[in-house]
């Protein structure tokens, strides 16, 4: 048997080894703790902290100590780490055991609650972490390639669904003793921004002074076409614009039903309104208010948490990156076969 003969066995022996010629190889173990087992013990670690941080950002939030900026914060911290568990852990029942201990770390402060609310609270969190996990682990392991923004956002997204739910259904039994609406300084904020908004296609409406500079920029413009009025002599064209801005003012003032003085702005005046009407509104049905209110708040949130979902990614990759850098995690390819059933 010549050599090159020789060498063509010895290629198609070492080519055999597929599913065509399985030939079992022995593995290698190599003493002592896996790759990275103290650093997934660290991750876990982080995680509970991240839920506990949470739930006690929640409630400094809700008695009005911390602001929203603060919690903002802690909520893209547990998507960070939410999101790195994701891509290091692979057990499912590992990541099920530490997420009870979140569940767990994240309402231990709220013990004093009715059960039933932390019970719906927990069922909430287990289900979208396990769902948010599922998802992003799937896309993990059926790609070619770790596409990083897309095997984090299902956790991201489903993590911020749940903390918001998991808010909502903690923050029920404050419903009917607790702040009724934001405060008017926060109210102020928005209602200054709506204001400048609705002045670029109102100009002539006077949003940013007193209810009687708004009466009468309304009665100004409804009169501005008025023939009758054009033919007026100054002196009875300043009397009746006084009348229209009066009769205005009148019907503004049953329309929010709030009591007005000639200081009053319109600010004031439309926070008074939303805050005597939604008094009214949970006098009259507790039970309709809270579940409008917890809806309404709900969507709010989830657009915010919209926002939140790319913040976090962010600086999921920036810490993911880090990791990288500074040679704690590492990328590697391998190859994997795998059974298939087909018709004969």
């Amino acid at each position: 048997m010549g050599p090159g003969k020789i060498r063509n066995q010895v290629l198609a022996q070492s080519q055999g080894q597929n599913l065509v010629n399985p030939i079992r190889v022995e593995r290698v173990e190599r003493p002592g703790k896996p790759a990275g087992f103290y650093k997934l013990i660290i991750l876990d670690l982080c995680s509970a902290l991240a839920a506990f941080f949470v739930g006690y950002a929640y409630l400094e939030f809700t008695k009005g100590i911390w602001s929203f900026a603060i919690l903002f914060g802690v909520f893209l911290a547990a998507i960070v780490v939410s999101a790195l568990q994701v891509l290091f852990e692979k057990s499912v029942w590992r990541r099920i055991g530490i997420l009870l201990i979140e569940i767990v770390a994240f309402l231990v402060l709220f013990h004093t609650q009715d059960p039933k609310l932390i019970g719906i609270s927990a069922a909430i969190i287990f289900l979208f972490f396990v769902l948010g996990y599922t998802e992003s682990r799937s896309e993990l392991n059926h790609g070619m390639t770790i596409r990083f923004f897309s095997s984090t956002h299902g956790v991201a997204a489903k993590t911020v669904t749940a903390l918001l739910l998991a808010g909502v259904v903690l923050y029920v039994p404050h419903i009917g003793s607790g702040p009724i609406f934001i405060n008017e300084s926060a109210f102020t904020v928005i209602f200054d921004w709506a204001a400048g908004l609705a002045g670029n296609f109102y100009p002539t409406l006077s949003l940013s002074g007193s209810l009687t500079d708004f009466s009468a920029s309304v009665a100004k413009e409804s009169l501005s076409g008025n023939a009758t009025f054009s033919a007026m002599s100054p002196d009875d064209q300043k009397a009746t614009l006084s009348a229209a801005t009066i009769a205005v003012e009148g019907n503004l003032s049953k329309f929010f039903s709030v009591a007005s003085t000639p200081s009053s702005t319109m600010n004031d005046v439309a926070y008074q309104s939303i805050v005597s009407a939604l008094r009214a509104w949970r006098a009259r049905s507790l039970f309709w208010f809270s579940l409008a209110w917890g809806i309404s708040v709900f969507l709010v949130l989830r657009a915010i948490g919209v926002i939140m979902v790319w913040i976090g990614q962010f600086f999921t990759m920036i810490v993911y990156e880090l990791l990288l850098a500074a040679g704690a995690i590492r990328i590697t390819e391998e190859s994997q076969t795998k059974e298939v059933i087909g018709f004969s």
